[in-house]
């Protein structure tokens, strides 16, 4: 357990700057919500004014925002799916791809450790420190609901809000990590991985402008977890969550079978 407890004390001071940059972003967007929702006929009206495509991509056509979970819903779409996803990959390309960039990998793999044990562990540390980041700011978040409610809250439609940001944020993470073990080099996998997100997610966005564009859905985990869908039909479709178990056990078995075989370049 050497290298998950390395991982833990290096990465963990950047984890917890994330964390609080999070809870004040979240605390002063949820802090209007009182003021808000007493002029939720005008917003209304100015919501009708927009143009339906941009409603529609962010799923903001007949949005009640009344409910403090649909308003959460619609800023987390934001500063947690996305801004969380981006701290997944910052988080996991620190973890395995620098040590290859800042050549420390030789001296690991030097030592009387299986590779496939090394990745292991730099897997579960990264789990780790994404558990404990959408953890602390799922109560952060459950404690300003609490606080700013105009009115009754269904929980089991916040719990599964959260639940789907931690499988996206999980399943983004075994994503890089397969990226970071089938790249030769190391010098471009940060900016690859954040462009590949920013993709996924507008992927997920243009899904919803038409028909033709909606087999789009499947491609990209981002649509699997959209947290305005999930809150306004209180459920994550079966199939999405069929798909992230197969894709996240195909992503950490594959990313260790090809981390044993792959040839380091230092």
């Amino acid at each position: 357990m050497n290298v998950y407890t390395w991982e833990m004390k290096r990465n963990i001071k950047t984890t917890i700057v994330w964390m609080v940059a999070l809870v004040l972003v979240q605390l002063m967007y949820i802090s209007v919500y009182p003021s808000m929702v007493k002029d939720t006929e005008l917003l209304t009206r100015m919501m009708k004014l927009m143009p339906k495509a941009f409603l529609r991509i962010f799923g903001l056509e007949d949005l009640d925002f009344s409910n403090i979970l649909n308003y959460q819903a619609s800023i987390s779409s934001i500063y947690v799916t996305l801004v969380g996803s981006i701290f997944a990959v910052l988080l996991t390309c620190k973890v395995l791809a620098k040590e290859e960039s800042e050549k420390t990998a030789e001296f690991l793999l030097s030592k009387p450790v299986k590779r496939s044990n090394v990745l292991l562990q730099k897997i579960s540390s990264t789990l780790t420190l994404i558990l404990t980041f959408d953890l602390v700011i799922c109560v952060s978040s459950l404690l300003m609901v609490e606080f700013f409610k105009q009115g009754a809250v269904d929980y089991t439609k916040f719990w599964l809000l959260w639940l789907s940001q931690i499988l996206l944020h999980l399943t983004v993470s075994n994503l890089v990590f397969a990226v970071i073990v089938l790249a030769k080099r190391q010098d471009s996998t940060t900016s690859f991985s954040i462009g590949m997100t920013f993709v996924l997610y507008i992927l997920a966005m243009a899904s919803k402008l038409t028909e033709k564009l909606e087999l789009l859905k499947y491609l990209t985990p981002f649509y699997y977890s959209e947290g305005i869908r999930i809150v306004k039909y209180g459920r994550m479709e079966p199939v999405f969550l069929v798909i992230y178990f197969f894709l996240n056990l195909a992503l950490v078995l594959s990313s260790l079978f090809f981390y044993s075989k792959k040839d380091i370049y230092l």
